[in-house]
């Protein structure tokens, strides 16, 4: 029973992990090179209308979480049953969502804060000046994180092979 309560949670794990990572690069691929090719006051508004829909809702801050806690959980599982080769991929997982998290907190939430605190994009002074300090930036970090999470459920999708198989009763 242990074994199989820790591959369900590995397997958790892994599904919130897909979750963040499909987030992240459906912002990669499709919404900010949407937003390259917009004009300036179409990006400030989206992205302060899109970080008030994140930082308003409970779903993304849920899903982040699960990501994280879900996996610690399950490295502590797997140890627990001796799955010691599942253990280091779970692992390596968290420390690539820790990096992601970093990136998030140490730089996305600082950009994001400087756009949604610039204010009503049609009383901004120089959209284009708000625009380049912090467009670059973000889309540079958001690669890093992007990258740095879909290694991780890679990383658990191969700690889900290297888990022991439950007991048939």
């Amino acid at each position: 029973m242990k074994t199989r309560t820790s591959g369900w949670v590995l397997g958790g794990a892994a599904v919130a992990m897909g979750l963040v990572a499909g987030f992240f690069f459906d912002w990669a691929a499709t919404i900010m090179p949407a937003l390259e090719r917009s004009d300036d006051r179409t990006y400030v508004v989206v992205m302060q209308q899109t970080t008030a829909a994140i930082n308003g809702g409970a779903l993304v801050p849920l899903v982040l979480a699960a990501a994280l806690v879900l996996s610690g959980v399950a490295a502590i599982l797997q140890y627990r049953v001796g799955a010691r080769s599942a253990v280091r991929w779970i692992l390596a997982a968290l420390g690539l969502y820790v990096v992601a998290l970093a990136v998030t907190v140490g730089i996305h939430f600082p950009l994001n804060d400087t756009l949604v605190n610039a204010g009503d994009p049609d009383a901004i002074a120089n959209l284009a000046a708000l625009r380049e300090s912090t467009e670059s930036a973000w889309v540079n970090a958001h690669l890093v994180r992007t990258v740095a999470v879909i290694l991780a459920l890679a990383a658990l999708c191969r700690a889900l092979w290297k888990r022991p198989e439950p007991q048939r009763a």
